[in-house]
């Protein structure tokens, strides 16, 4: 590939901070003589929603005219020239260096919206990028947090340009500390189950009818009932070890129900969710048009983590079981193959994120073989990571206009290049190879 970015910290590829350096080098191989005007590098962050109302059939195919709407944001793009001529350049090879600070905070106001976004316009901290898409019968929706390199070299034609974008992928980190984990009780939904297997002995045919015809509670079908809790943290960071616990109240609904049902918690599994909400600007043709904005809400399966623990004996008088002392969520991960970054809750203009923990638990009871199954869902906050030495280098003064800011730094000595100021043999290695001014 003639033209590359080569970063110092290629990790930096997968994942980087608000405040921190990019340096690298762009670097730029020639195999014949050639024209250069300029070489630049530039950086540029932008959140993109887009919205299509689909009309589908049963069969998934789409029938009559769509309404698309699509609001892009552009946070903030910094270029970078490297390189000013005119020159002929001989064949070599260039490796021009580069530094980029990224932002930590941006700033925008939305334009032609009639409802407001997720937070207010104006100063934002920088949000983490996101590709997110929902497809349903109603409606396409995609909502992209997308930041990017881009180096240019351009030889003063329109077909003669060289262009090379390389992705950047963008994480928040808190600044203080997560908070102690906290257990917090979520109940499940109440559970009663009734069965001729609970009686001690089969009812005689004269206790049948009679069962029938009367309502004495001697005679009622005995039942199992019981309310249940969980008891895990409504927010943790992705690093944070937390203990879950787990208890049970039972309830004696007739006189005939068993006095101590033994029951036994078989496994516990917990989901973690994502929802993610867009809004996009209503338009036509580029338009702004003078109705609400487009809202679209999807959710998603993150994670997932079954407890392995031995089947527990549960006591009926509502005491906390511990089950497990060490559940980190950053384990939930290690068994998948998983590439995409773990991104927290957090809020921009037109994108927000949110989370939820959805727990199941099954609890037998051994000497009928049933099994009640329960189930609880709660909102649920990520944290992101604490980073004491980013938070440090934090810069709050680093922020960016929006779509009316385009930073362009020319470094003075970059484009000299002149025969009088450069050793000739130090880039191109004989006298006769200095480029000459076109």
């Amino acid at each position: 590939m003639p033209l590359r970015i080569e970063l110092d910290e290629p990790d930096q590829l997968k994942h980087c901070y608000p405040g921190q350096e990019l340096r690298g080098n762009v670097v730029f191989q020639l195999s014949k003589q050639r024209k250069i005007t300029t070489a630049s590098i530039t950086f540029r962050g932008k959140i993109d929603t887009e919205h299509v109302e689909s009309r589908r059939g049963a069969a998934g195919v789409s029938h009559g005219p769509r309404s698309h709407s699509q609001e892009v944001i552009r946070l903030f793009e910094y270029s970078h020239t490297l390189f000013k001529g005119p020159f002929d350049v001989p064949p070599q090879t260039f490796s021009w260096p580069f530094a980029i600070t990224i932002p930590t905070y941006v700033e925008h106001r939305r334009v032609g919206n009639t409802s407001p976004g997720f937070i207010p316009d104006g100063v934002s901290t920088l949000p983490p990028s996101i590709d997110w898409s929902d497809i349903a019968i109603t409606h396409d929706a995609k909502g992209r947090i997308k930041y990017k390199l881009v180096a240019r070299v351009e030889s003063g034609g329109l077909f003669k340009n060289e262009d090379v974008e390389v992705p950047i992928t963008i994480l928040s980190f808190a600044t203080v500390p997560p908070p102690k984990p906290q257990l917090l009780t979520h109940q499940f939904s109440h559970q009663c189950w009734s069965s001729r297997e609970l009686r001690g002995q089969p009812h005689t045919l004269r206790q049948k009818f009679k069962h029938i015809t009367s309502k004495d509670p001697e005679l009622k079908t005995p039942c199992i009932a019981f309310d249940a809790w969980v008891h895990f943290p409504l927010q943790l960071a992705l690093h944070q070890k937390t203990a879950i616990a787990f208890s049970i109240q039972h309830l004696r609904v007739t006189p005939n129900d068993p006095e101590a049902p033994d029951l036994i918690l078989h496994s516990l599994r917990l989901d973690l969710k994502s929802i993610t909400s867009i809004k996009v600007v209503r338009n036509r043709m580029g338009v702004a048009l003078n109705l609400p904005d487009r809202h679209c809400t999807g959710r998603a399966d993150l994670a997932s983590h079954s407890i392995t623990f031995p089947p527990t004996h549960v006591d009926l008088n509502g005491k906390d079981i511990c089950i497990s002392s060490d559940i980190c969520l950053a384990d939930w991960w290690q068994d998948k193959n998983h590439s995409k970054p773990v991104v927290g809750d957090f809020d921009t203009y037109t994108v927000s994120r949110r989370h939820l923990m959805n727990i199941k638990a099954d609890v037998r009871h051994p000497p009928t073989g049933h099994v009640f199954h329960m189930t609880t869902e709660f909102r649920f906050e990520l944290l992101d990571e604490y980073m004491p030495a980013m938070a440090q280098s934090m810069e709050i003064s680093a922020v960016s206009h929006g779509q009316t800011t385009r930073h362009e730094d020319i470094d003075p000595e970059l484009p000299a290049y002149h025969k009088d100021v450069r050793p000739p043999e130090a880039v191109y290695g004989r006298e006769a190879d200095v480029p000459t001014k076109s």
